[in-house]
């Protein structure tokens, strides 16, 4: 079972309001992970192909950083695209184990302009999100799988889909807590539904459906989502993932937000 570790989503490390990236972010990566550092983190969650590259591998090693959690893409409603969306994850995968990571965070492509997916097609990714996950269990790897706002629509139906046509044991849940709450469901509901399985969560806070700066600075109840996620007997890596959209107010430096978010979940998750 992967353990209860704190990570940062590094997304919004590449949004230029945040942490300007010119040159880009593989080239800056000591000066990001010197700042994770400092506001007290130990754990990075990335794409799963960059545990490929030589440079970020030898920035964890400097840093002294864990790689727990990665995240990956991959299209599965079509039938001719899902095995080589499954098989270019099974080889990333096998290169990030060999980093550490337990969890592998997946949100299934979307259709052209987020129109929602049909029946068929979701029974066919189903199908496919499984095998995935099957491949991925066999490596010792937690296929969890990630939602953003159209995977929300018609209550939900997507994100249910994705549970009723899978085995347990093979597809886990990855629960971003802003965007249920985005994309106009319930975050403590959901996890009633599927904290047992769910594998790891992102966490960020907001105020209606504007990105605040540090969490505690929006009206998510995080102490709501903590006593579900401690009766479901959760455990897995919680990444912080800090990023800016229109409306979004900064005053204060994303090092300096993630101190205070990571001092949150000290106090408020008890980790």
């Amino acid at each position: 079972m992967p353990a209860t570790v704190i990570a940062v989503q590094l997304y919004g490390w590449t949004q230029p309001e945040n942490f300007p990236n010119r040159p880009p972010l593989i080239e800056r990566l000591d000066e990001a992970f010197a700042a994770i550092k400092r506001a007290g983190i130990d754990n990075v969650e990335w794409d799963t192909s960059w545990a490929g590259d030589k440079r970020f591998v030898a920035a964890l090693e400097r840093h002294r950083l864990g790689f727990p959690a990665s995240y990956s893409g991959g299209t599965f409603h079509i039938e001719a695209e899902a095995p080589k969306s499954i098989a270019a994850m099974a080889a990333n995968a096998r290169v990030a184990k060999e980093l550490g990571v337990s969890v592998i965070n997946c949100n299934p492509a979307v259709k052209p302009g987020g129109a929602e997916k049909t029946d068929e097609e979701l029974a066919v990714q189903a199908k496919w999100l499984d095998a995935c996950g099957a491949e991925l269990k066999a490596l010792g790897i937690r296929f969890a799988l990630h939602n953003h706002s159209p995977e929300m629509r018609s209550g939900a139906r997507e994100v249910h889909s994705w549970m009723s046509g899978t085995k347990p044991e093979n597809v886990w849940f990855n629960a971003d807590v802003e965007w249920i709450h985005h994309g106009g469901g319930d975050p403590v509901a959901m996890l009633e539904l599927y904290g047992h399985r769910t594998a790891s969560l992102h966490v960020r806070d907001a105020v209606g459906t504007t990105w605040v700066q540090a969490l505690g600075d929006g009206e998510l109840d995080f102490p709501a989502i903590v006593a579900v996620l401690k009766r479901k007997r959760f455990a897995g890596p919680i990444s912080i993932e800090h990023a800016t959209m229109a409306g979004t107010k900064i005053t204060r430096s994303f090092e300096e937000n993630h101190r205070i978010s990571r001092d949150f979940i000290r106090r408020v998750f008890g980790v």
